[in-house]
């Protein structure tokens, strides 16, 4: 039995993800059309959890900078940026200083301890002047409006999954997918600086932290 998902054996990962998240397409318009007004010239922008790059590599063709994309898992398509092969935490000990920081459904998969060190490294960028965008997906409060939400969601995934896929995957995701709820998350950006939403569909959701 699998005891983590294995993001390397998706095939066309992008797509994967773009199926999976609705109107994940939105989500990536939303971060793309405010990155400029915080990308300062020549700044530094660090993509967390990378994946192939698709989403870095287009910004990096919007001003000139320093573009770094991390992950632990090697599956990029675009060389257009700089990449760490390697823990987001690693990166992060090591990271003095940056301009834009991203992290697209990333936390969501440490674990409480490695989670709590990610988030203190990221305080320390923001409270220097950087900016976060932060996407995860979340758990309701209500018990009630999380079973409407996850219901729905479910009907919107069958469109593109069949149930076999969609059950299979719950299962290789139990034990390496930690989502909070929504207080949870509160509490974590109350702790990071000033958050804003900028994007949600079901249970997904984005925001921007600045100082």
């Amino acid at each position: 039995m699998k005891t983590k998902f294995d993001f390397s054996e998706v095939e066309n990962f992008d797509e994967h993800i773009h199926l999976s998240i609705p109107n994940y397409d939105g989500l990536m318009d939303v971060i793309t059309a405010s990155f400029l007004e915080f990308m300062p010239p020549q700044g530094v922008c660090v993509d967390l959890g990378c994946s192939t790059g698709k989403l870095i590599g287009e910004l990096s063709k919007l001003t000139q900078g320093e573009y770094v994309g991390v992950d632990e898992v090697n599956i990029v398509e675009n060389r257009d940026f700089t990449f760490f092969h390697g823990d987001c935490l690693d990166y992060l000990l090591n990271l003095e200083s940056c301009d834009v920081i991203i992290s697209c459904f990333t936390l969501q998969f440490l674990g409480t301890k490695k989670r709590e060190q990610v988030l203190l490294q990221l305080k320390e960028l923001v409270d220097n002047g950087a900016t976060l965008f932060l996407a995860e997906k979340t758990y309701c409060n209500s018990p009630k409006i999380n079973t409407i939400l996850w219901r729905e969601h479910i009907r919107q995934k069958r469109k593109s999954f069949t149930d076999t896929q969609i059950l299979d995957k719950d299962y290789d995701l139990f034990g390496s997918m930690f989502c909070k709820t929504d207080s949870e998350i509160k509490d974590e950006l109350s702790s990071l600086g000033k958050a804003t939403q900028i994007w949600q569909s079901y249970n997904f959701k984005c925001w921007i932290i600045t100082n």
